[in-house]
């Protein structure tokens, strides 16, 4: 941790504090003094980040610590408010709680998929370059207008 905030600006530090308070992004960007036009790039440029992704995970360990909290008992306690949503009806809790618990499994997390490429890519890849916008749409079933 202490290596990771003295690698932040003073804007991502600030950007980290207020993140931590409700995960949202662009909040957290015009609070640390992102302008409100670009908040939301910013939020996601700064997100995106690995010494910003290293202090939110430090100082996300240090609360949890400190809190006595273990990633079981989020789990649970989130579990338990499910269920009372569901005993009172309330769908739109229920959907928030089993977000909150995916996100917490990584389920939202991006699918990573490993392309192999062959021997023949660079010759393919010559014979799409050489192609002309209008061989290419018509390779792709695209029809374009004369003109």
């Amino acid at each position: 941790m202490q290596n990771s905030v003295v690698l932040l600006t003073a804007k991502q530090q600030r950007f980290v504090a207020e993140f931590l308070i409700d995960g949202n992004g662009t909040r957290a960007a015009v609070a640390a003094g992102y302008g409100h036009a670009g908040a939301r790039v910013a939020a996601s440029r700064t997100l995106r980040n690995a010494y910003v992704q290293e202090a939110l995970r430090a100082r996300q360990r240090a609360d949890a610590t400190r809190l006595s909290v273990q990633r079981e008992d989020a789990i649970q306690g989130l579990l338990e408010a499910i269920e009372l949503a569901r005993a009172q009806g309330n769908a739109g809790v229920m959907v928030g709680g089993w977000s909150a618990i995916a996100r917490m499994l990584g389920f939202h997390a991006p699918a990573v998929h490993q392309v192999v490429v062959g021997r023949n890519a660079e010759a393919l890849l010559s014979r799409f370059e050489a192609m002309s916008d209008a061989e290419l749409a018509a390779l792709a079933g695209i029809e374009v207008p004369a003109g």
